[in-house]
């Protein structure tokens, strides 16, 4: 089977994803690029995560191209594909439909950086991409152009998608911005917030990118 243990990684994510309550159902989607050959492995379109084989994981192009596998990928293979194509860095997808990051989503502005993990992340505000129907070829371009070189994007009142090296950073990504994203809430529901300024998020940022973890 062409890519079977890059393939048997994305059920493992979806299957963390669907553990940490971060999508229902078969909400949202997950890939990640072989640097090798260059192929992304998605999941399939509305398929139960806990049944999937890896021959349920589609093979694709960077030109959404089916290179193997017998199932419907993902409809928003092109928003996966977009994002590989303007990123060489990154090498791992994951879109969610997390619920405190879908109701920032839902609000005009982005979301604030309050907490240094969000500011080590994004290193600032999570932006906001308009809402475009899911699957379109608009919603890949406004989410790949509102991302920039973050590692995270708000896609208008729909959810978030995280970008990483890996598929495993990625869904660490996944979850420290939905945590962030809780304790935004919970601070605005308390009063005044205190929002990080521009000089500590930079600092935290390059601070975070230089020195955190094992070289």
């Amino acid at each position: 089977m062409l890519l079977e243990n890059e393939r048997k990684k994305v059920i493992e994510i979806a299957l963390k994803i669907k553990a940490e309550k971060l999508i229902p159902l078969t909400f949202g989607n997950f890939s990640l690029r072989d640097p090798e050959t260059g192929y992304i492995c998605i999941t399939p379109s509305g398929m139960p995560y806990d049944t999937l084989h890896p021959s349920d994981i589609v093979v694709v192009d960077v030109d959404n191209n089916i290179i193997d596998g017998e199932r419907k990928p993902s409809i928003e293979t092109p928003l996966h594909t977009s994002m590989y194509k303007k990123r060489p860095d990154v090498n791992g997808v994951v879109h969610t439909h997390s619920t405190y990051c879908t109701a920032w989503a839902c609000r005009d502005g982005g979301m604030p950086c309050i907490t240094s993990e969000a500011a080590e992340l994004v290193g600032g505000k999570v932006n906001l991409a308009s809402f475009v129907p899911p699957g379109s070829k608009e919603l890949a371009e406004v989410t790949s152009e509102a991302i920039g070189q973050d590692k995270a994007v708000l896609m208008g009142n729909h959810g978030v998608i995280c970008v990483d090296e890996t598929i495993d950073k990625a869904f660490n990504d996944a979850i420290i911005v939905e945590e962030s994203a809780k304790v935004a809430y919970i601070a605005y529901q308390m009063g005044e917030v205190n929002t990080l300024e521009d000089q500590m998020i930079k600092f935290l940022k390059e601070d975070a990118d230089q020195n955190y973890g094992q070289k």
